[in-house]
């Protein structure tokens, strides 16, 4: 729970209103960011994964990495330790997965993120990848089925 979380979970508490389930959702894409550069990994799409997710838990805390290191990419060991515990803490992972190369490049986040008993969502048709199968919980075949599942999660 981040310090904002917790001020407003005492702001509810204070009030008498019961505390909202929230959840978390954390966007692989750190590894990428970071050997592409921040600046070359294609914003649409996770804009579009977070208003997805956001359409679905309004109350969802949504972490992106990509600009988490954009903002402190001059403490990378931190930052990185940081980041991957942020997955292991989440409740869901999402890998948006189009090719070979951001499937190698998501490796740290979903093991991490597995590791920590999150739901890892892998969309993908990379689905004979070893990461995929080491580390996805579902698979997804694109951002329409993404949101079919999580409006299934929401009900």
């Amino acid at each position: 729970m981040s310090v904002m979380d917790f001020a407003d979970y005492r702001l509810n508490m204070r009030a008498g209103a019961p505390a909202l389930a929230q959840r978390s959702f954390y966007l692989v894409g750190l590894t990428q960011g970071v050997r592409r550069g921040t600046r070359a990994v294609a914003a649409d799409p996770r804009k579009r994964l977070a208003g997805v997710i956001r359409a679905h838990h309004p109350n969802a805390v949504v972490h992106d990495p990509v600009d988490a290191w954009d903002r402190a990419h001059d403490q990378a060991p931190a930052e990185f330790h940081r980041l991957t515990g942020l997955a292991a803490g989440s409740d869901v992972c999402v890998a948006w997965l189009p090719d070979q190369e951001s499937t190698a490049d998501a490796v740290a986040e979903v093991q991490a993120a597995h590791r920590g008993g999150a739901t890892v969502v892998a969309i993908t048709g990379e689905t004979d990848d070893f990461v995929v199968r080491a580390f996805a919980t579902v698979v997804l075949p694109d951002l329409d089925a993404f949101t079919d599942w999580l409006h299934a999660q929401a009900a």
